[in-house]
């Protein structure tokens, strides 16, 4: 019978001859849960448990390199791994999904994880990557090429033989095969070089040896990047004809992605199922499963996706993060449960794969914490306030009604607090996803009351509160210069929240942290002449995703920036500047944007801890100004204690 909510979503679908139970896969995104040797560890087995039982027909989760590599992954280069990678597909049959398993080599990549020995087609390298001192990649020899290919052949074997079912070449992303695709990096002379033939021939020799090993009929796929968003590098036309070419060599599936690991931060600013049409194309041209991802996270998104015929299969990797039981619930038509996946990064990209940790989640704080106990209802139940309904307030609220907690939460505005401004760029509406999530969750619950009201000190303490959790959000940095408090000057989240506009055509943003790079992009899409004023050296000078995408669109927009200048004054037609040395220059300005950041409020929980008995945790931006992935984790911990 049809899935009445999603009826091609849960599908029964084929890879090779290996039946699927659903259109759903969990795409390969490493936990970084192994032991640093490759060897697999109790955490990682809890964790494939959890994504088998969250619902995906076919489950992919660390890759396995087939060369001796350091890495908290998987290795597949020794029959001594066989056993480990046993226990993983063993797992995964138990808790009713298919187990595959992606072999990969880094390539150039491995610089970037601390490889002693960096290969790829050539001695080329992303540049960036280059100018911070990454080591560069030396060219393969043929001997070696041919000694890789192999190597590949023999993890498939091994992979197969731990009871893997479906197996995935990963080519795209800077691993290896993508070092040989790319016209870019690939300046060979020889049969590996040149024509696409040439450069394909690796990839190719890989699917061949590994087939040899396995058996024609064994699924065997690859994971190409559509493009490779890098400067004469992998382009639609080419992947097409490579993916012809894949076909006829009887891989299984191809899995679509787009981008690098040096570009992935792209994705940031891109809409979602951005790579729809580009899927599309590779499906038209091919008569095997297409697998499209990135940047779908809603069950509707995906079951569109497939109904207009973009792909076969939906990957998903970072929607399963944010919420494991994802297929589940979306197959019980409980999609308003599930915890969306807000596109941020942070957690799955700037401290997983970029902070070499395990992978985290910003929404899910109990991500694959298995050494943590479960949430259980409290012994003693406690009458528990809550200042503000922003994402740490939110989540402390419904982590405390989950211990039987009677909670009432304060809020003099609506939902959301400092995500109803995150929200306003057209790359981070997601957001809107989580503080609808939340508001239904909260509004529905009958362990919470909403009081919309500003809480002060005498309301909590005449309250009869056993605890009070202060998550009232950071207070906006005044700037007092001259001329600060005329017409023209607005405050960057006034703008953002629509309670100002700027009507003006020449912009000067005071502020070049990630707030005035959102509201520059906004205010040049609108057409305005904008300059960004920083006081530091530096514009940008974090290195998360979200930056490195924001520096990436406002080199390739009209915004103009000057770093290492202080705002003295603002003047009816411009503002005055000054620079460390004291030069002072004027800059014309019809309206000025202050984007100087927040600073955290201390006063009421200090109050509160001075003067009764109350338990007070101070949370989120409110006790120091980060991100949202801070004030999420930090409700759940606080509500958790009590």
């Amino acid at each position: 019978m049809k899935n009445k909510y999603y009826p091609h979503l849960f599908e029964k679908g084929k890879i090779g001859n290996v039946v699927i139970k659903n259109r759903i896969v969990r795409n390969s995104m490493g936990t970084y849960l192994g032991n640093p040797d490759g060897t697999v560890t109790d955490r990682q087995i809890k964790a494939y448990a959890q994504a088998a039982d969250g619902g995906a027909g076919l489950i992919f989760m660390d890759n396995a390199v087939p060369v001796p590599m350091t890495s908290c992954g998987l290795r597949a280069d020794k029959d001594e791994f066989i056993a480990g990678l046993t226990l993983l597909a063993e797992t995964v049959k138990e808790h009713g999904a298919i187990p595959g398993l992606q072999l990969a080599h880094p390539g150039r990549d491995a610089a970037f994880v601390g490889s002693a020995d960096v290969i790829g087609a050539s001695p080329i390298t992303f540049e960036p990557w280059y100018e911070m001192g990454f080591k560069m990649p030396r060219a393969l020899t043929i001997e070696e090429i041919h000694d890789l290919v192999e190597k590949f052949g023999d993890a498939a074997l091994r992979a197969k033989k731990a009871g893997f079912e479906v197996l995935e070449i990963h080519g795209a992303a800077g691993c290896i095969p993508t070092n040989f695709l790319s016209p870019h990096d690939n300046k060979r002379t020889d049969m590996y070089g040149g024509s696409l033939h040439n450069r394909m021939r690796l990839l190719i020799e890989i699917v061949r040896n590994m087939k040899q090993k396995c058996g024609a009929d064994f699924p065997i796929g690859v994971k190409l990047s559509t493009e490779d968003w890098e400067p004469e590098g992998i382009r639609i036309e080419e992947t097409i004809e490579v993916a012809k070419a894949l076909e006829k060599e009887g891989v299984s599936h191809l899995n679509m992605m787009g981008g690098t690991h040096a570009t992935a931060s792209r994705q940031f600013l891109l809409p979602n199922a951005f790579n729809a049409e580009h899927t599309r194309m590779i499906k038209e041209a091919v008569h095997i499963p297409v697998f499209i991802g990135h940047n779908i996270f809603s069950p509707e998104e995906a079951e569109k996706m497939l109904a207009e015929g973009n792909g076969d299969f939906v990957a998903l990797g970072r929607s399963q993060l944010a919420d494991p039981a994802w297929a589940k619930k979306a197959k019980e038509g409980k999609a308003r449960d599930i915890k969306p996946c807000i596109n941020c990064m942070i957690g799955c990209i700037d401290k997983g794969m970029l902070g070499h940790t395990p992978i985290h989640c910003t929404v899910n704080p109990t991500l694959y914490r298995f050494e943590c106990k479960p949430i259980v209802e409290a012994e003693v139940k406690k009458n528990v306030a809550i200042v503000g309904a922003g994402p740490a307030g939110c989540e402390a609220a419904l982590t405390a009604s989950l211990r039987g907690h009677k909670v009432t939460i304060f809020e003099k505005r609506s939902f959301g607090g400092a995500m109803i401004e995150a929200s306003k760029p057209d790359n981070k509406a997601n957001i809107k996803r989580l503080i609808n999530y939340y508001e239904d969750h909260i509004t529905h619950d009958p362990n919470i009351t909403l009081v919309k009201k500003e809480a002060n000190y005498d309301m909590l303490v005449q309250g009869g509160y056993d605890a009070v959790i202060i998550a009232i959000g950071g207070k906006t940095r005044i700037l007092d210069v001259p001329g600060s408090d005329k017409s023209s000057v607005v405050y960057a989240n006034d703008y953002l929240n629509g309670s100002r506009v700027v009507d003006g055509k020449n912009v000067v943003i005071i502020g070049g942290g990630i707030t005035g790079a959102e509201t520059a992009l906004e205010l040049d899409n609108d057409g305005k002449n904008v300059t960004i004023v920083e006081m530091a050296d530096t514009f940008l000078a974090n290195s998360g995703s979200s930056c490195q995408a924001y520096n990436i669109a406002i080199a390739q927009s009209n915004i103009k920036i000057m770093t290492g200048k202080r705002l003295v004054a603002v003047e009816d037609n411009g503002v005055v500047l000054i620079d460390r040395w004291g030069n002072e220059n004027t800059v014309d300005a019809d309206n000025v944007v202050i984007a100087a950041g927040f600073t955290p409020q201390y006063d009421l929980a200090n109050q509160l801890e001075e003067n009764t008995e109350m338990e007070v945790y101070n949370i989120g931006d409110s006790k120091k100004v980060r991100q949202i992935y801070d004030a999420i984790h930090e409700g759940f911990i606080a509500a958790r204690q009590i």
